[in-house]
């Protein structure tokens, strides 16, 4: 047989200097496999396509350090493996852990960014903290975590969030829904262009709380501090006491 002709059949009549197409159905033997078919930014709906049926082989795609490049396809496939267990799923600290999840639940020691980001169902727990974007663009679902770092549920939309210890800056930032719960304090511009839902803080709140807000509610516990509610539009801010320049509408506790 000729060269050109082995060439072709080898490549099943497509370009030799392209990688063959993996199928739906195929083995899928790393997130690299994985990104050759859907890229590395894919839909949930992309990687669904190419899931391996089989357990051990999820499994075996999960333990593999997605770095920074795979981030998103280990995020998605964390949910898939989570959705299909029957028991809860402990997953290592890194980032887009949860992502896109619909049910089931996932444990973490620690958490890295962007856990449980845009998460419409099932339960997430941290046992330590978690890093930015926690929870970010959820619509339901719950997180619960022992702190986090800045912009913890940002445009959140439904579902719940609670905060065993102390928050970031920008919590609740943009919010059109769900229930926001920080048992520690939170930081700077908690609530800011917060539009519906609520945000309860049993410890004291930075500065800045409620910026701009235009719907929902704000309960601080504890001190609220410099120009809470400053340029507020609507929504509530409620706080056992007020910084200086705070809006002429906030309501100290009894």
């Amino acid at each position: 047989m000729k060269l050109v002709r082995f060439m072709d059949a080898a490549y099943q009549g497509k370009a030799s200097g392209r990688k063959l197409k993996t199928r739906p159905g195929d083995m899928i033997f790393s997130l690299e496999d994985l990104a050759d078919q859907v890229g590395v930014k894919p839909t949930r709906a992309e990687v669904e396509q190419f899931v391996p049926q089989d357990k051990n082989q999820l499994d075996m795609l999960i333990s593999l350090d997605s770095g920074k490049r795979y981030s998103l396809l280990w995020g998605y496939l964390t949910s898939l493996a989570a959705e299909r267990s029957t028991v809860p799923l402990l997953l290592p600290c890194r980032d887009y852990a949860g992502l896109e999840l619909m049910q089931g639940t996932i444990i973490m020691q620690e958490a890295g960014a962007h856990v449980g980001e845009r998460m419409k169902g099932g339960k997430i727990l941290v046992r330590g903290s978690a890093g930015d974007y926690l929870g970010q663009e959820m619509e339901g679902g719950g997180i619960v975590a022992l702190g986090c770092r800045d912009y913890a549920f940002r445009n959140m939309r439904g579902g719940y969030g609670v905060v065993r210890g102390d928050g970031g800056k920008f919590t609740g930032l943009g919010n059109s829904g769900g229930r926001i719960v920080v048992q520690g304090s939170c930081d700077e511009r908690a609530g800011w262009l917060m539009r519906s839902g609520s945000l309860y803080v049993r410890g004291d709140a930075g500065d800045y709380l409620g910026l701009l807000m235009s719907g929902g509610k704000i309960t601080v516990r504890g001190k609220a501090a410099r120009r809470a509610g400053w340029r507020k539009k609507g929504g509530s801010i409620m706080a056992a006491s007020f910084g200086p320049e705070a809006a002429d509408d906030v309501l100290e506790m009894d």
